[in-house]
């Protein structure tokens, strides 16, 4: 089915709506995380010639939610608890099934995709890098074999789910905004949980939305982080690490970028201390411009770079770090 628009927009409704709905579960607080896994199932809405639905408790600008790829809210306001939203989303999408539903692979996420799909006879595939539609069905792309692979799997029961790695897919420019509508869920009685209070123990998001990113691996010292997180400062940078490093505990789980950690997009990405191996750099495909920093003038790295520089790190921040703060203020 031809998909309307500019390749980079997200996709615009196809048809009457009659191929069926992409529900995506909208998660409290992650703006950002929606807006990437709503142009998606626009994209895959559009290839069936049906419509992108959302479910969210607090909509903070309903003008953007259309441009996001949203054609119809399914609001469930006040309700946040994983276990309640998914018993109010069973009723409703038992009542009218959907072609596929979304869901973040965020602790969140994956706690209502998980109490969903079991509720429903769903098959769920977890952390997905990517979806498409083929003969009809859903297909989502999962690394395996430590990210040297990529597995494609569909499921085989009609209702299809998947979990999307956070930071994977593309930033697509809103498309024009239009009318949605707005479907309020009652509240299903006998709740067993009353969320007292709501905080995160990780910084996930300040990372997912940095525009600049530095990132150590195990050929920094970890006695140097200090003066690194001195540099990031300096330039209102991020630092995020390899797997080895968060193993070795120099910075937490949740600064982990790779194939068993998060993916970024920020427009500049500095890597330190790292050989290349890809799976670290496959959590850096979507970043802007990629600088690497390593005295190995053989080493994996180059192959993700856009710019290379063989030296040690310290000289090279040296000059590069002043230019860079000097530049990015302007």
């Amino acid at each position: 089915m031809q998909v309307e628009g500019p390749v980079d927009e997200v996709a615009r409704p196809v048809g009457d709506g009659g191929g069926g709905d992409v529900v995506v579960l909208g998660e409290p607080g992650r703006h950002r995380v929606n807006s990437e896994l709503l142009g998606a199932g626009a994209g895959l809405a559009a290839a069936i010639g049906g419509r992108c639905v959302m479910s969210i408790d607090v909509v903070d600008d309903w003008e953007a939610l259309s441009g996001q790829g949203v054609d119809r809210v399914l609001r469930h306001a006040g309700t946040t608890g994983a276990e309640d939203v998914a018993r109010m989303l069973e009723g409703r999408l038992t009542r009218d099934p959907p072609w596929a539903v979304l869901a973040p692979g965020t602790a969140w996420g994956r706690e209502v995709a998980a109490r969903l799909a079991t509720r429903m006879g769903a098959g769920l595939t977890g952390d997905a890098i990517g979806l498409e539609v083929r003969d009809g069905r859903l297909v989502a792309f999962k690394p395996a074999f430590g990210g040297r692979m990529v597995a494609e799997i569909t499921c085989t029961s009609a209702v299809q789910m998947a979990t999307v790695r956070p930071g994977i897919l593309p930033a697509l420019r809103p498309r024009p905004n239009g009318p949605f509508a707005v479907e309020h869920l009652e509240a299903v009685p006998g709740s067993r949980t009353r969320i007292i209070e709501r905080h995160r123990d990780d910084d996930r998001d300040q990372l997912a939305n940095a525009d600049v990113v530095i990132g150590v691996g195990v050929g920094v010292d970890p006695t140097d982080l200090p003066e690194i997180e001195a540099h990031a400062a300096a330039i209102g940078a991020e630092l995020c690490a390899t797997r080895r490093v968060t193993d070795a505990g120099w910075m937490p789980r949740a600064r982990q970028v790779g194939i068993t950690g998060h993916s970024i997009a920020p427009r500049l990405y500095l890597a330190i201390g790292t050989s290349g191996k890809f799976n670290h750099t496959v959590g850096i495909r979507s970043a802007g411009t990629v600088v690497g920093i390593n005295p190995d003038p053989d080493c994996e790295l180059w192959s993700a770079c856009d710019i290379g520089m063989v030296g040690d790190w310290r000289a090279a921040f040296d000059l590069l770090i002043p230019r860079l703060a000097d530049e990015l203020a302007q």
